[in-house]
């Protein structure tokens, strides 16, 4: 007869309930998985993924990932912590109507990647932002196309007193803004009373947009900075290309411009407003703009005691007024070699 030492048997139990009890049933993973034929009841796995980024979300951890097997619609989207949507190799989209696309009000220290998205909204019941910023420390946005959204395309803003960076790199953002709504268009930066939004656009393309493409707004605001770094890119769209306003006692805005194209807006290409504002433009092409517009100077437009300096390099050129005369304006100053 074989005989157990149930002493042995009592022990191994004890230790594998342990260890039961110590992996929670609902447990978050750091990294999970949707597919255009995935269901939001699976666990969000490689072999089990979810159908949506909603239901993919809720089982992600903090600081995690979600990735795209294969192609599919994806869904709207609030996201309250950390978290990377990382699609870039198959075609990932979220098509929303009325709503936002991405809306993400995180936590102050949380940074959120999207990467490798098609976020539109359908022709005849557009979206209302593609993507919201409300709060966090930072948004990433690579590879990604944003159309067809009545409000913005982004909107960045940023709580009372915080600091948050926007990273747009190779970012196509066309088609968004409403024009019985002067203030939609493209991208617009609206941090409110003494945030700070620091923006990095690298090679970004704004157009079709109605009103103005880039909107770097402190209306209303006090003690507020924006600072906005662009590279390479293309701003063209129906009403005013790039837009900066800093009136005394809002705060200021600060933009650097390098190799950007401002070329066949309806309006203004450059137009600054206010003591606050300063721009600094180094080799950009700015011509074509203002055709529909009857203002004095369509090219580059400096008010309010705005600057709008140039590196001595930049082509500007062949910006007409309404009345069909050339009408391009002039930069500030000259910014001196060194």
């Amino acid at each position: 007869m074989i005989r157990i030492d149930t002493r042995f048997v009592i022990a191994g139990l004890a230790v594998l309930t342990s260890g039961l009890a110590a992996t929670p049933a609902g447990a978050q993973a750091t990294r999970t998985w949707v597919s255009g034929v995935g269901d939001d009841a699976n666990p969000c796995s490689r072999t089990a993924p979810c159908k949506t980024f909603a239901g993919a979300i809720s089982k992600t951890a903090a600081g995690g990932e979600i990735n795209c097997i294969d192609p599919g619609g994806f869904g709207a989207v609030t996201v309250t912590k950390a978290v990377t949507f990382l699609c870039d190799t198959t075609e990932a989209g979220v098509l929303v109507a009325g709503t936002n696309g991405f809306t993400i009000n995180a936590g102050d220290a949380d940074v959120v990647t999207i990467s490798g998205i098609d976020i539109f909204g359908p022709t005849g019941s557009p979206g209302l932002n593609g993507v919201r910023f409300i709060n966090g420390a930072g948004l990433n946005i690579r590879n990604t196309t944003i159309k067809g959204f009545n409000a913005q395309g982004v909107s960045f803003e940023v709580g009372t007193g915080d600091t948050a960076f926007l990273n747009l790199d190779n970012v196509i953002i066309t088609g968004n803004g409403a024009t019985a709504d002067a203030s939609s268009g493209g991208v617009r930066i609206a941090p409110a009373t003494g945030a700070t939004a620091n923006v990095v656009l690298n090679h970004v393309r704004i157009q079709d947009s109605k009103n103005v493409g880039l909107r770097l707004d402190l209306t209303g605001t006090t003690s507020t900075k924006i600072s906005v770094q662009a590279n390479g890119g293309v701003i063209t769209n129906s009403g005013i290309g790039l837009f900066a306003k800093a009136l005394p006692g809002t705060g200021t805005v600060e933009v650097a411009m390098v190799d950007a194209l401002i070329a066949g807006n309806g309006s203004l290409g450059v137009a600054g407003n206010g003591s606050g504002v300063t721009g600094r433009f180094a080799n950009n092409t700015i011509t074509a703009n203002g055709a529909a517009s009857a203002a004095a100077a369509t090219g580059v437009s400096a008010g309010n005691g705005s600057v709008l300096a140039s590196y001595g390099n930049n082509h500007l050129d062949g910006n007409l007024n309404s009345a069909g005369a050339v009408a391009n304006g002039a930069f500030t100053g000259t910014i001196p070699p060194h």
